[in-house]
């Protein structure tokens, strides 16, 4: 939108938006929300997905938040768009961002509505592709690998369970088009949220999409880091400001610049589906005590329109178990003896008729190297205890529960060099001791697919509520 100044000459009308919190049932504090509707507002939105808690929720099509979280994150929001007149964006619904996800989403919407006396017309966009359209493009060479992983093939795409593709700005602009006033959207790139006004009303792309990376995470930027919280996101013609929504925190430079770089491999380049966000020669400056200032980002357009595909496939069933030991003895030659207990489980189960290749066993050290595993450079523990963490991926999940039994038998009772218990080796905390945590997927998917227009990978509905 353009305005006029006093001197005639035709600039911007400022945009601005409030990113309620980096993930859509985090939280965030009231009094961000009610001093951004207190503003000229064009936009309350938030993330509400990623891929960080691993391959599981997107395969299973569950939520990494609780229902009780999400609903009331999104109730503030929608109550307080209706009441500002302005729209309310979610990008990667319910998390991982295919279609159950947004399902579970809309039945909230719907809740919300319902108690709330609200009546939004709704944009529901999915982006879970369907195999047959992914191997149409993978035969066609549209498809490529994001980093060191294999070209993707129809035998893949086949194993595959779900895959979602990270939709760009287009999909939210074409819902704001056509009258919605909610938009719950399936995957998609989280600057693309925020970029989505401000580049269709003609905004420098540069700082467009630059201002989306910033705000994405909500109060990420903000000081004091208590708990999630939103931030004030506002473009002008020539820089973006970034403030927080709550009146007690302040948002520094040294956040907003840092934010730049978090979840990124290039330091100066962001790669979005439209081109590359650069950042080479951007300036963070301090406005005052609660604000930063940012001019100097720029945009190069790419010559294909590309979407990152996200998938999964299924493993097998998972059961864990732990313990604990303060055995010094056992701790000075523990890494020997988890080895000659799996070895020995694996003998063990063989006479269960349950051959080897069926299952794997890990068992995480807990105060020697769970975290890095094999990379961990200190070799030695000083640990007056250690917990295990028995990992058992089985191919059915009658096998997980078989195996990682035996495992656990057999860590709490084996042998080993200088013995002196006779009752067990392991304090147990729970019982029961085996917890079968359900279906186990890995990423298989991680590849970017080249379109023939913004909309491709995605389809759209309305609902009138």
């Amino acid at each position: 939108m353009l305005v006029k100044s006093q001197r005639g000459r035709t600039q911007m009308k400022p945009i601005r938006m409030f990113a309620a919190t980096g993930m859509l049932g985090y939280g965030y504090a009231e009094e961000s929300i009610q001093c951004a509707l207190e503003m000229d507002l064009d936009l309350i939105a938030a993330d509400a997905g990623s891929m960080d808690p691993g391959p599981y929720y997107l395969g299973a099509g569950q939520a990494f938040v609780s229902r009780p979280a999400a609903k009331r994150d999104l109730s503030l929001m929608m109550e307080g768009g209706a009441k500002k007149g302005v729209p309310v964006f979610i990008g990667s619904a319910g998390g991982g961002g295919g279609d159950p996800h947004v399902d579970w989403l809309m039945e909230i919407v719907r809740e919300i509505a319902a108690e709330k006396g609200l009546h939004p017309k709704v944009a529901v966009i999915r982006s879970e592709q369907s195999k047959d359209a992914l191997k149409a493009k993978a035969r066609a060479g549209k498809i490529s690998p994001l980093g060191p992983i294999g070209e993707l093939t129809e035998d893949e795409i086949e194993d595959s369970h779900r895959v979602v593709a990270m939709m760009g700005p287009e999909p939210f602009q074409k819902a704001l088009e056509d009258g919605a006033d909610v938009v719950i959207a399936g995957r998609a790139s989280d600057a693309a949220i925020y970029a989505a006004i401000p580049l269709m009303r003609g905004a420098d792309a540069g700082l467009a999409w630059h201002l989306g990376k910033i705000i994405e995470c909500g109060a990420q930027v903000a000081e004091p880091r208590l708990g999630g919280d939103g931030v004030i996101g506002t473009l002008y013609e020539d820089h973006f400001t970034v403030e927080p929504g709550h009146p007690e925190k302040r948002v520094t430079r040294t956040r907003v610049a840092a934010h730049t770089l978090y979840e990124n491999p290039s330091p100066y380049h962001l790669k979005e589906p439209t081109g590359l966000v650069d950042t080479t020669h951007a300036d963070f400056a301090q406005l005052d005590d609660r604000t930063v200032k940012v001019t100097g980002s720029r945009f190069e357009p790419a010559n294909r329109y590309t979407v990152k595909l996200e998938g999964v496939k299924a493993l097998g069933y998972r059961t864990v178990s732990m313990a604990g030991t303060r055995d010094p003895i056992l701790i000075g030659q523990i890494d020997k003896y988890v080895e000659d207990c799996k070895a020995r489980a694996t003998f063990e189960v063989g006479q269960l008729d349950i051959d080897p290749s069926t299952f794997r066993i890990n068992v995480h050290v807990y105060g020697k190297n769970a975290t890095m595993g094999a990379i961990e450079p200190v070799q030695e523990t000083a640990a007056h205890e250690l917990g295990l963490l028995v990992d058992v991926i089985g191919d059915t999940e009658e096998i997980s529960k078989a195996v990682c039994a035996k495992m656990r038998y057999i860590l709490l009772h084996g042998d080993f060099e200088g013995r002196m218990c006779i009752s067990g080796n392991m304090a147990i905390p729970f019982s029961p001791s085996d917890m079968p945590v359900g279906p186990v997927y890995e990423f298989s998917v991680w590849h970017v697919m080249e379109c023939d227009h913004p909309l491709e990978a995605v389809c759209m509905e309305m609902e009138a509520l």
